[in-house]
């Protein structure tokens, strides 16, 4: 069971009756729910809720931006920072309950991510903050990121078990990429990072990470050496992204392909688990043991990969230790998605049983080792996934492309931003089993998670609201 982030969803309620205050004092249970409209098999009219404050964006697409909530799975808990970083609170998942907060160290000028990381430890919650420290005397005011690492587990006062301070220069903004069992600091750029800081959350150990050439073997023309950069980090080392740039056609015409692929710590390499003919694999995202990869059979360096109508993408979800397939499908899209390192792991979920993973617009049955698109077509439009239950439902948002960058790149969800009021998504129920989908009522929000017990929890730019299984 995998920990998960959850952005707030653009084009959601605005509901505002019956919330508490997110920076305000702890609640013991919210009276009464905010009853957002959400499908059937969810009971609106019970379960808790409390206000939320808009996230801050990333301008670099494929970073995992600044989320203010995420869950704890297997503590059971939904975890919620403040807007100005100065507070984390974990609820009870099921009853709303407050478990613990949690106060940092001030810091000015707060933007801060909240993430669970999973290991054998147990369940770690991350506070990233970028901001300022305050001066005083004749110590002047400078610009740092920080990181926090308290355990799920804490007693009601909680405190971090580990507190790192990182320099950040003045002339870069650094990005947070998180998966359930890695997080990296550093700029990024199209997905990856030339320089960034590895975090060990369960020994608060700093690493640095950076551009470097390594030798791959099984390259169209035998072994080649590549310039390899970091995308994400798991508990099987770094995901590192790389591309071949002599003795191969960079132009797709018929001759040599040149390999686009990916390394997995030391663990294993795309050319080694590629599937037959295809030369281009990109790595999407991470979850508990899985890693989802796309794959071509070969693409000009001129356009970076996408998830078009012109050819065949296979999307396969991989061991993370071994690399080995696990489960496949074949999808064309008519909105040509580009596809980039780490760009679906804001959507990437498995079912609590992990039975079932979806990511993007794919659904997984793990047991049967087949997937399901739920991609556009000419007559229909696509659907980015956002939670999947134990019995292989899952639900998603209509797929909407506008002018943003942020809409082309496949598998990541549409953020609310501050001070933005974006129109409303349509959204669907889809069944990862048999591949069926169906539209829900006009307005109906989407669940972020649905827990083993049917609990399911609903994320808007203003809300978070957990209701039962009706």
């Amino acid at each position: 069971m995998a920990a998960l982030v959850l952005g707030a969803l653009a084009g959601c309620s605005d509901a505002s009756d019956g919330k508490a205050d997110p920076t305000a004092g702890a609640t013991h249970k919210a009276p009464a729910p905010v009853r957002l409209p959400v499908p059937d098999g969810f009971a609106a009219e019970t379960g808790w809720s409390t206000s939320a404050s808009p996230e801050a964006t990333d301008v670099e697409p494929g970073s995992s931006g600044f989320p203010l909530v995420a869950v704890a799975p297997k503590s059971g808990l939904v975890i919620q920072a403040a807007a100005d970083g100065s507070r984390v609170r974990a609820f009870s998942l099921a009853s709303g309950k407050t478990v613990w907060t949690f106060t940092p160290k001030a810091l000015t000028s707060v933007r801060p991510g909240v993430f669970v990381q999973e290991g054998k430890a147990g369940e770690k919650v991350v506070l990233a903050r970028q901001g300022k420290t305050r001066g005083s005397g004749l110590s002047t005011s400078r610009r740092t990121t920080t990181i926090d690492v308290i355990a799920a587990d804490s007693a009601s006062k909680a405190t971090a078990a580990h507190h790192l301070g990182l320099a950040a220069p003045d002339d870069t903004a650094a990005s947070f990429t998180a998966t359930d069992s890695g997080i990296l600091v550093g700029p990024v750029i199209d997905g990856v990072h030339e320089k960034a800081v590895a975090i060990d959350a369960a020994t608060g150990v700093q690493s640095t990470v950076q551009k470097s050439t390594v030798t791959v073997s099984g390259c169209g023309s035998g072994s080649c050496a590549v310039q390899a950069s970091a995308a994400f980090a798991t508990s099987q080392g770094v995901v590192s992204a790389f591309q071949q740039q002599d003795r191969c056609d960079q132009w797709a015409k018929g001759g040599t392909p040149c390999t686009y692929g990916f390394q997995v710590g030391d663990a294993w390499t795309s050319t080694s688990v590629a599937p037959s003919g295809m030369h281009v694999g990109i790595s999407l995202a991470a979850t508990g043991p899985y890693l989802v990869a796309a794959w071509h059979t070969s693409d000009p360096q001129t356009d970076p990969p996408a998830l078009s109508d012109t050819k065949k993408t296979i999307l396969a979800v991989h061991d993370l230790a071994t690399g080995k397939i696990k489960a496949r499908v074949s999808c064309t899209s008519a909105d040509a998605l580009t596809l980039q390192p780490g760009s679906a792991q804001s959507s990437t979920r498995l079912s609590p049983n992990g039975d079932f993973l979806v990511s993007g617009q794919v659904g997984f049955d793990l047991a049967t080792g087949r997937g399901h698109c739920f991609t556009s077509t000419a007559s229909t439009k696509g659907i980015d996934l956002t939670a999947v239950a134990d019995d292989g439902t899952a639900y998603g948002i209509v797929h909407v492309v506008d002018d943003t960058e942020a809409t082309s790149l496949y598998g990541r969800l549409p953020i609310a931003q501050d001070g933005t009021h974006t129109p409303g998504h349509d959204s669907a129920r889809v069944s990862v089993r048999s591949g069926t989908a169906k539209a829900l009522p006009a307005a109906a929000e989407v669940p972020l998670y649905v827990a083993s017990d049917g609990h399911g929890l609903f994320h808007t730019r203003d809300m978070v609201a957990v209701y039962p299984a009706s």
